[in-house]
């Protein structure tokens, strides 16, 4: 088993590949809780991202990847293996949807671009892993194209979002994406090697995707889109957006929904956490928000291990009290 401290030597030597040792997780999160992370990456492409990854896994030093770091919650002790951020890999360009292989324009060439769009209808829009759900959301508007409204004001990054199927406002990634490319281990070749597909809506589940629990990595997804009415498009986002705020969502640091809605329960956990009367409490400087049951926040200087106990606490009081197992959506790491 090679240290880190080899295999960062290793990286040092590609350029592409940044690296910040004893990096804290804090400002990494949405949380802004975590310690530190013992060796921190970020590579710059998809094939130093894939190198990192085989050379990590070949060493068998623990890793966890990294988007936007806005459904993660890292332990007070940090991360004692390596930390590969996708911050890097950023780029959104519009492809045609039908075959999804056809690359109409680059985003340098904006007036081509909407040209072909409104002559070739559905268009998609193709975002690399690292790209933000809001620059992505931006981009769209700025094309008069239509289909991702409902994800504008939602934080975090399009591999991410494709990692978790996010839902918001009634409409899950897996409605709006077509192709995805992703990296995944092959054991024949003893690398992480690259693939690419169009999953059907069976493979996907809520708050699940085809890759959630298999250590595949994503590195672009495509978006089916319409050519629309940019001022429209703007006012329904705008809509969108102002409905976060009115329910709280950026008030403190926090990671959003804790916990994932049981429909066949009947109601959102947001309100079965309200009904059990423990909106507001509080543990450390970790608090279960005042103004909705579902979200933990960090009210000033709290730790994971706050957070933690209130997630046990709605948790126990959940099962004691109505027998129901809350299913957390966040995911705990270090």
């Amino acid at each position: 088993m090679n240290s880190i401290a080899q295999i960062a030597e290793k990286f040092k030597r590609n350029p592409k590949i940044g690296l910040f040792f004893d990096e804290p997780l804090s400002a990494r999160t949405s949380f802004k809780i975590g310690g530190k992370a013992a060796l921190l990456i970020e590579p710059g492409d998809e094939e130093s991202l894939a190198f990192a990854l085989t050379e990590i896994r070949n060493a068998k030093i623990p890793y966890f990847v990294l988007g936007g770091g806005t459904n993660v919650l890292f332990s007070d002790s940090g991360f004692d293996g390596i930390i590969v951020s996708t911050k890097k890999l950023c780029g959104i360009e519009i492809v045609e949807s039908h075959s999804g292989n056809e690359r109409i324009a680059q985003d340098q060439d904006c007036a081509a671009a909407d040209q072909d769009v409104a002559s070739k209808k559905p268009a998609a829009i193709r975002a690399l892993a690292g790209t933000s759900m809001a620059a992505l959301v931006s981009f769209a508007q700025e094309k008069a194209l239509s289909g991702l409204e409902e994800f504008a004001g939602l934080p975090g990054t399009v591999g991410g979002a494709a990692f978790m199927n996010a839902r918001c406002f009634g409409k899950e990634i897996s409605d709006t994406v077509q192709k995805i490319s992703w990296l995944e281990w092959s054991q024949e070749e003893g690398a992480f090697v690259q693939r690419e597909a169009v999953f059907p809506k069976e493979a996907w589940d809520y708050k699940k995707s085809p890759f959630t629990g298999t250590g595949r990595v994503v590195l672009s997804a495509e978006f089916i889109v319409q050519k629309g009415d940019k001022a429209s498009i703007a006012q329904k986002a705008a809509a969108f957006i102002q409905e976060r705020k009115d329910k709280g969502h950026y008030k403190f640091p926090c990671a959003g929904s804790v916990f994932k809605n049981n429909r066949a329960f009947g109601q959102p956990t947001g309100k079965i956490i309200d009904e059990l009367g423990l909106k507001g409490e509080r543990c450390g400087g970790a608090q279960i928000a005042p103004f909705h049951g579902n979200i933990i926040v960090n009210a000033g200087g709290a730790s994971s291990a706050d957070v933690r106990a209130l997630v046990d606490l709605c948790k126990a009081r959940a099962k004691e009290k109505l027998g129901f197992d809350l299913e957390e959506e966040i995911i705990f790491a270090g």
